[in-house]
């Protein structure tokens, strides 16, 4: 996967005394927060093993529900391993109350403290615009502008989804396929499916915490969201940002701010933590050591935009592809004397993509030995770096 960049926290809100333990045998991670969009729903379970490593391992076949105060019950079940998600798509309600339930099948019954919405916030707007920032490197900032005129919202966590537009430099509209092994033959023909712009997709794997407690009004003006170095390829053709506002509580922003503060990152059980951070949930009815994790229920309210490279540069200098595709081959085809052919085992391999024949002049034959050129298969082939499926919210 390609990498991707996060920004730090902003806060005004003191950290609070936090119980810690140095044992992390058999522990519990609970990760999840339900909203008011109209959704599935989505909780992941965790389990750390063994004693004293930050390994996970994902907790399966547990009954997860969530209960609400109006009597209403949400079921969840296990899409993917430690992954569960609503039966039914529901939204939180406001004046609601939410209380997540896990049944494990050692035994054990987790509960999570009774969850509200907290307060809306309208996401008024998500811009991009041209910087040079403090490292003095010049790029795309991301910023955010918010309010809540009735006062009631004052703690922010932001996140975000990057989709980026890959153009393989060297497609062409045919392949190289091996005709028969023995004798050596290979031929060309149409692709049979689209490997000339594919789709990259990052989420941030971190939040952006923002408080307005110390201000005079209930405004999120022009917060940094992300940042794209000039020459980031993710910028070199199209890009778009899904931008996700979620109002929170205090008490979450304040667990949100200490895991950042403790591990310098939004990973529950980093090797810098002195043990892990108790959040809301009680095992058995009880505060306990062998659950960790937030249990939280936010407004949410998310914007995309998109961009191209010259909205911002000039045309010229775009980002370089993700790799170099200098290299162009001419493998042999024949079998040498260990039985091995450049060509057939480059193609069955899908190492290498047909770019051209191999000719010395307009005027002369392909080299029946070396008949074409090739280059490395994600230089021709987009699907190596990305998705060939347009997604639906894609605007060219």
């Amino acid at each position: 996967m390609l990498s991707f960049f996060a920004l730090g926290m902003v806060s005004c809100v003191e950290s609070f005394e936090i119980p810690t333990n140095t044992e992390f045998d058999n522990v519990l991670i609970i990760e999840g927060s339900i909203t008011n969009a109209m959704e599935t729903q989505r909780i992941s379970l965790t389990r750390t093993s063994p004693l004293g490593t930050t390994e996970v391992t994902p907790e399966q076949n547990a009954t997860v529900q969530i209960l609400a105060s109006n009597g209403s019950t949400f079921s969840f079940q296990e899409s993917q391993p430690g992954i569960y998600e609503s039966n039914d798509a529901f939204a939180a309600t406001e004046g609601v109350s939410y209380s997540l339930s896990i049944a494990s099948t050692d035994g054990n019954v987790y509960t999570s403290t009774p969850q509200t919405i907290s307060g809306t916030a309208e996401l008024e707007e998500v811009v991009a615009r041209s910087i040079i920032n403090d490292d003095n490197i010049e790029g795309v900032e991301i910023v955010v502008n918010a309010s809540d005129p009735s006062g009631q919202a004052k703690f922010f966590r932001y996140s975000f989804d990057e989709t980026f537009l890959i153009i393989a430099p060297f497609w062409r509209p045919l392949e190289a396929f091996v005709v028969s092994e023995n004798p050596p033959e290979v031929d060309l023909r149409p692709r049979s499916q689209e490997e000339q712009f594919c789709y990259g997709t990052n989420v941030s794997q971190t939040s952006i915490l923002f408080s307005t407690t110390d201000l005079e009004e209930t405004r999120v003006s022009q917060l940094p969201i992300h940042f794209l170095a000039k020459d980031d390829y993710f910028i070199a053709n199209r890009y778009s940002i899904l931008v996700k506002q979620n109002v929170q509580s205090e008490e979450a922003f304040q667990y949100y701010q200490t895991l950042r503060e403790l591990s310098g990152q939004e990973n529950l059980l980093s090797q810098q933590q002195p043990g892990f951070l108790a959040g809301n949930i009680l095992v058995n009815g009880n505060s306990s050591r062998l659950a960790t994790g937030y249990f939280e229920v936010v407004s949410q309210t998310e914007k995309r935009i998109f961009f191209d490279f010259e909205d911002f540069f000039a045309p010229v200098g775009t980002p370089a592809y993700p790799v170099g595709c200098d290299n162009i081959f001419k493998p042999l085809l024949p079998y040498d004397n260990f039985g091995n052919s450049e060509l057939i085992s480059g193609i069955q391999n899908e190492n290498l993509e047909y770019i051209s024949d191999n000719v010395l002049n307009p005027f002369d034959p392909p080299d029946p030995n070396r008949p074409f050129e090739m280059v490395p298969r994600i230089c021709g082939d987009c699907t190596v770096l990305g998705s060939n499926i347009k997604p639906d919210f894609w605007i060219d």
